[in-house]
């Protein structure tokens, strides 16, 4: 059943009230012409214009207006075949030159008493008329578009035209509207930001495993949601086990100047610059009550979160993976695996040693003093750079080179 542009056809109690003058026009055809057919409400309309209705654009009509004591008159509109089918049923007429125009006063007798007919049997799902004083809605006609199939499997149309004002439209029951508290456990996907901050091209470069990243833009306390443009910061509670004291932290002995002993050169102009670089969550799953609580400026418990892989990326790039610690009411990333170009880092250890073979001026020992950016707990020489996953956008250190 297709329904047509406004909005009363899909109404609840327009339908329920659709199938009822369905089975109430089969009925009627049925024992008025005593033969079975199959019958589908095809389409309803309010058109004022018959053929403003695309299916029935085609197809020659014969009107039959039934009058109703004051009050505006019920239309049946009967399709060519229809008309020359049920004829031939009843008169045994089977003319092939079949037309409107010809109809002879006894057909039309008979048409008209089957839409006086039609009418009876619609008057017991109709408002009675008695009912109702005439009003604008009274002008105002709905039109129901009736397809028939008949044992000759003939297939024919029935159009019947009601004022509004006689179709009894429920008031709908009023449905409770939905809460929060009804999707407190529903999960939507969010991405959490720990913190940022600033390092050089060269500490980026020389990151390795186990080195640890301090946020300087970052607080304990807080965390980031970032959701489409969305963005605030909302307050969790500090999960003890991230808390790492430096001092009994890991400590290999080394002093960190052994990276580069075979490779002494002038620093490149551009190792100097200071990048920004973000730690953020892998993309995560909140349920609607966590996010209600940060939305309102509650503390939230996060031990779940805490739990996944953060990654460090500069400029949208994921340059490592990690996992989250605590540094002096800080964020920090421990470093499980760096992300990094094969080729751009050659091309790094080649220019250093072109620097170092060329000596002009006077070479200098690239610095590893510890920044507050870039604590080194152990550091290693070069390792060999690690097997990426395909999906992980490979990162390139000549996007900050000249």
């Amino acid at each position: 059943m297709s329904f047509k542009d406004k909005n009363i056809f899909n109404n609840i109690n327009f339908n329920l009230f659709g199938d009822m003058i369905t089975e109430t026009v089969k009925v009627a055809v049925e024992k008025y012409w005593e033969q079975e057919a199959e019958i589908t409400l095809k389409a309803v309309n309010d058109y004022r214009e018959l053929r403003d209705e695309k299916l029935v654009k085609n197809i020659d009509f014969f009107s039959c207006q039934i009058k109703v004591e004051k009050h505006k008159p019920i239309i049946a509109r009967l399709s060519k075949e229809f008309i020359q089918n049920f004829l031939d049923l009843t008169l045994q007429n089977n003319s092939k030159d079949f037309k409107l125009a010809n109809l002879t006063p006894l057909e039309i007798k008979i048409l008209n008493n089957f839409s006086e007919f039609l009418y009876r049997r619609l008057k017991e799902v109709l408002i009675p008329e008695k009912n109702l004083k005439l009003t604008e809605n009274s002008q105002k006609y709905i039109n129901f578009l009736f397809l028939l199939g008949l044992k000759n499997e003939t297939v024919c149309e029935l159009m019947v035209s009601i004022p509004i004002d006689r179709i009894e439209f429920k008031t709908l029951d009023k449905v409770k509207s939905f809460s929060d508290e009804d999707f407190r456990t529903s999960t939507a996907t969010v991405r959490i930001k720990a913190g940022s901050s600033k390092i050089t091209l060269d500490e980026l470069k020389n990151l390795s495993e186990d080195d640890i990243v301090l946020l300087e833009d970052s607080d304990s306390s807080k965390l980031i949601l970032i959701s489409g443009d969305f963005e605030k910061k909302f307050n969790v509670k500090v999960n003890p086990s991230l808390v790492l004291n430096l001092d009994e932290g890991d400590n290999s002995g080394n002093s960190g100047n052994e990276i580069y002993d075979e490779v002494i050169m002038e620093k490149n102009l551009w190792d100097d610059i200071q990048i920004e670089i973000n730690a953020e969550f892998e993309k995560v799953k909140m349920t609607i009550g966590e996010l209600k609580q940060i939305t309102q400026g509650q503390v939230v418990d996060l031990g779940s979160v805490f739990d996944n892989e953060i990654s460090l990326f500069v400029e949208n790039k994921k340059v490592a993976k990690g996992e989250l610690i605590i540094i002096n009411d800080r964020y920090a990333v421990r470093l499980s695996e760096v992300l990094s170009s094969k080729n751009s880092q050659n091309a790094a250890i080649e220019a250093q040693i072109n620097a170092k073979n060329n000596a002009v001026p006077k070479p200098t020992q690239p610095s590893q003093t510890k920044t507050q950016q870039t604590q080194k707990i152990q550091s290693k020489p070069p390792q060999k750079e690690t097997k990426q996953s395909v999906e992980d956008e490979e990162f390139d250190y000549s996007d900050f080179e000249k």
